[in-house]
């Protein structure tokens, strides 16, 4: 019987990091191990997997079951960040509810999941993960009679609400190094998401402006150029190496910044502004400022790029927008 994983217990079983590389073994003592992808490459990685691994015939007895195929066949189609928050509320659900069978789980259940004291909005989100899996089991692969989240009620949350002002942004510029500055000068001028901004590239500008095609809504836009962005880009060009110079925001050898190894960074910086006894604030917030500091709410939504303007006022325009008198 193979020892349990003592690290990386997210990955799939015969799946383990060698040198910075994904490998598989399939199942059984000859079986050879290979290697799949880089460490991080969790698309190629789910990919492979999916192509790779016979079905299990018959059907799904546990929810374990409906996760495996869940993991196998859906999550591989969403967008990488969106991947690696279903899988970690997926480990959360099978300890819950991975020894259960698809139609034993009762709206009761899903209750009781919610009901803590701590965490109650990273149990909404894995009651959303619950929920995804049993509208495909129900819906598509006739696994489970009812999804059993439906009318179940969640733990109240509001919206964040952090408005980050110029002396914030200003402050916490000076302490971040060019690179990051350029970052944070293009999230507060075309308000794209950190995914986006640290994987566009120099293909997609143009003297007319930056092309945008959203990873979380799929949604194509066009940030117009203007002098200050130009001026942003140019010293993007400044950065080493210059060639090969395909990425806007790149790290020393010239590759893409990994959305965790960009978190570090700027987590490393706001955590000494926090001690420093400031109010920290997230990287994405910035793109609330962007919003927000729009002269009207219809120029934030443009340029936000939601899909209804609901989501701009009621996330993402968190200043005070000055209205006229009715007389």
């Amino acid at each position: 019987m193979a020892r349990p994983r003592t690290t990386n217990k997210h990955l799939p079983k015969g799946v383990s990091v060698i040198h910075g590389s994904y490998w598989y073994r399939a199942p059984g003592k000859d079986s050879k191990r290979v290697r799949v992808a880089a460490v991080g490459d969790e698309v190629a990685l789910y990919t492979f997997l999916a192509q790779n691994i016979a079905k299990p015939a018959g059907p799904a007895r546990t929810m374990s079951d409906l996760f495996d195929r869940y993991e196998r066949e859906v999550i591989p189609t969403l967008q990488p960040r969106t991947q690696r928050d279903y899988r970690r509320h997926l480990l959360k659900l099978r300890k819950v509810f991975g020894h259960m069978g698809p139609n034993e789980i009762q709206p009761r259940d899903v209750g009781r999941f919610l009901d803590v004291d701590k965490g109650k909005i990273q149990r909404n989100r894995s009651v959303a993960v619950l929920s995804a899996v049993f509208s495909k089991a129900v819906g598509r692969w006739y696994e489970a009679d009812r999804n059993p989240c439906q009318h179940v009620e969640r733990n109240p949350q509001k919206p964040r609400d952090r408005l980050v002002s110029d002396a914030e942004f200003a402050a916490i510029y000076a302490l971040h190094g060019p690179k990051m500055q350029v970052a944070m000068d293009l999230a507060l001028l075309t308000g794209q998401r950190q995914g986006d901004l640290i994987r566009l590239k120099w293909s997609q500008v143009t003297p007319e402006g930056i092309t945008f095609r959203q990873s979380k809504t799929g949604k194509r836009l066009m940030v117009a150029m203007s002098p200050t962005l130009q001026a942003v880009l140019e010293r993007a060009k400044a950065f080493l190496p210059h060639l090969p110079r395909e990425y806007v925001l790149r790290t020393a050898k010239g590759a893409p910044y990994s959305e965790d190894g960009f978190r570090a960074i700027w987590q490393r910086v706001m955590r000494k502004y926090g001690k420093a006894g400031h109010e920290r604030f997230t990287f994405h917030d910035l793109r609330a400022k962007s919003g927000s500091d729009s002269a009207t709410l219809e120029g934030a939504y443009e340029r936000l790029g939601h899909t209804s303007m609901s989501m701009t006022r009621r996330v993402y325009d968190r200043g005070v927008r000055k209205v006229q008198p009715l007389k």
